[in-house]
């Protein structure tokens, strides 16, 4: 077995434990909604990707390296949740948009709140603050853009954040 030392280094290892929290925060915001009558899907994400656009990483996501390339964050969520998260955001843009941020281990996290009509979903995503300008550089013209999907990769629903800075903000 490993030195645990040298395991702290590995991505998992770096991601785990902020992860939790974002989790613990969802589940607890997630409460606070249904208490309020809402009907809550609150995503456990599988995997999240950032795509820059780059097409090594765009090729090693998507399969594709085609000049429409997908850019922004990119979720992969069980089936069920794909699912219900399509059915109320399917032809349709959020009401409201809520973005809570934290950082840890050189990334960054972010719990989304997308409320539409009686529904919220509630999205947590990670990405590497060293890939945060690529990201702000995507999102200058259109918005912040985040597809979330199911496994299979066949059907896709994408939300925009059309404020930027609330999930990549400005350098200090």
């Amino acid at each position: 077995m490993s030195d645990p030392a040298q395991r702290a280094n590995t991505p998992f290892d770096r991601v785990v434990g902020p992860w939790e929290r974002v989790i613990d925060e969802m589940h607890a915001t997630a409460e606070r909604h249904r208490e309020d009558g809402k009907r809550v899907i609150d995503c456990h994400p599988g995997d999240v990707a950032t795509l820059t656009g780059d097409p090594r990483t765009d090729a090693a996501s998507t399969g594709d390296i085609e000049p429409d390339r997908r850019v922004g964050l990119d979720a992969v969520l069980p089936g069920s949740e794909f699912e219900a998260v399509q059915a109320v955001l399917r032809d349709r843009d959020p009401d409201r948009v809520e973005v809570f941020r934290a950082r840890g281990n050189g990334l960054v996290f972010l719990l989304l709140s997308l409320s539409c009509g009686d529904s919220v979903v509630l999205l947590p995503l990670y990405y590497e603050r060293e890939d945060a300008d690529a990201l702000r550089s995507i999102a200058r013209d259109s918005g912040f853009p985040v597809h979330v999907r199911p496994l299979t990769d066949g059907e896709r629903v994408r939300v925009t954040v059309d404020d930027p800075e609330l999930c990549v903000p400005s350098r200090s």
